[in-house]
């Protein structure tokens, strides 16, 4: 489970709590540990346009593959059935670091199936390569995040290949309140069920 750019939060507290409830153990990843916010915002309104910036996404990166590395050889998990899940930042965190693993080439994909909620093609996370299962969530065009950067997105790792699913919740909001976190919730379980099984 990957939060948003202010670190710990709403809705990612929510995915990290709400999951297990519905048969999904999750990791909450701290991945701002190794890099210090900028300021009480954490990274929001923060753009990778410096090399410092560059580099914190980087170590990110590192220590969402890291998680992954753990779970998979933590004794009574499945090493097949190890997903991530990210909301905002941490969706697009999710999507890149998948690609830069596949781009790697190592033959051992970190991740059975990638969802991110309300997640563009920010922070560089547009796919040049096949995915893993890919569930992309957004509010719609009243999400925080332009529902035309999800379906940038959505469009560019269908061409890449694999399965890809794109889930809009009309007028709803950037964190996933009420029973838009639920519908959203649901998806995201059934998803994930349906591709690591």
């Amino acid at each position: 489970m990957l939060h948003g750019c202010g670190g710990f939060s709403t809705f990612d507290h929510r995915l990290a709590g709400d999951l297990p409830q519905m048969g999904i153990a999750t990791l909450y990843v701290d991945f701002f540990a190794p890099t210090p916010p900028p300021g009480n915002r954490g990274f929001c309104g923060v753009r990778h346009a410096t090399p410092s910036h560059r580099d914190d996404f980087s170590s990110w990166q590192q220590v969402v593959l890291d998680a992954a590395a753990l779970l998979r050889r933590t004794p009574g998990v499945n090493a097949h059935r190890v997903g991530v899940v990210g909301w905002s930042l941490g969706g697009g965190l999710a999507v890149a670091t998948a690609a830069a693993a596949e781009l790697r080439g190592s033959g051992r994909r970190p991740f059975a199936a990638v969802v991110g909620f309300s997640t563009g093609g920010h922070f560089g996370s547009r796919p040049a390569v096949r995915l893993p299962p890919l569930l992309l969530l957004s509010g719609g065009t009243s999400d925080a995040v332009p529902l035309v950067a999800t379906e940038a997105l959505y469009r560019a790792a269908r061409a890449a290949g694999g399965h890809v699913e794109l889930f809009v919740y009309p007028h709803g909001v950037h964190d996933w309140r009420g029973r838009q976190g639920r519908v959203g919730i649901r998806r995201a379980v059934a998803f994930l069920g349906a591709q690591m099984h």
